[in-house]
């Protein structure tokens, strides 16, 4: 019970995405661009103004903040559900799912932009929510390597793509909402197939028993 628990709040990232696509159906000005805007523009309360291009507004950016903090509170719970099956560096894993699931829930508390208090809340949440997403797969990948399951090389493939998309964020080539999304949404990628593959495998025979530390 306890495993198919987990599943379903990982599969429950599903959430996210729907509640990002939600968003963007309501951004109002020129067209939104998944490439090259922020996911954080979503969240903004305010009639946003670039300069030289139309202004434009997140009608839903409600909708948009309470997706990020209910996706970062789903983490937390999920990391305190599985962490019995994390056969290796439990503690670290479950550390690095708190600095994830918290920053993410800062993110969606303090919207980017406005007072600069906002702005320096937000900035923080990000890089917790998406450079500590990528390192969380890393130390997932990790302790559960040597098992040779699917699981084990779908993880590795995320990591590593989450990894790519933060490094490519910080070199400014190219769109950044490209790669912010390649960063953030591996990891909620991983947590659909991850969630799904827990609850569709079969209940373990033998020893029921979570993995010890």
């Amino acid at each position: 019970m306890r495993r198919r628990l987990g599943g379903l709040l990982l599969l429950l990232a599903l959430a996210y995405l729907v509640g990002e696509a939600w968003a963007v159906g309501g951004w109002q000005g020129r067209p939104y661009s998944w490439t090259q805007d922020a996911i954080s523009s979503l969240g903004v309360p305010e009639v946003m103004d670039a300069g030289g291009t139309p202004p434009t507004e997140s009608t839903r950016h409600v909708a948009m903040n309470a997706t990020f903090i209910a996706s970062g509170v789903r983490v937390l719970l999920a990391a305190l559900v599985l962490a019995p099956f994390v056969p290796r560096a439990r503690w670290a894993v479950l550390l690095l799912a708190a600095v994830h699931g918290a920053g993410t829930i800062i993110v969606g508390l303090y919207p980017t932009g406005g007072t600069s208090e906002r702005a320096t809340m937000h900035g923080l949440g990000a890089v917790m929510a998406i450079v500590g997403g990528a390192v969380l797969l890393t130390a997932i990948t990790v302790a559960v390597a040597g098992r040779g399951s699917p699981l084990t090389a779908w993880t590795g493939v995320c990591a590593a793509a989450s990894a790519l998309g933060c490094v490519l964020v910080l070199t400014g080539v190219g769109g950044f909402g490209l790669w912010e999304r390649l960063a953030v949404d591996a990891v909620i990628v991983w947590q659909v197939v991850a969630g799904a593959g827990l609850l569709l495998a079969p209940a373990p025979q033998g020893s029921q028993e979570p993995a010890s530390a």
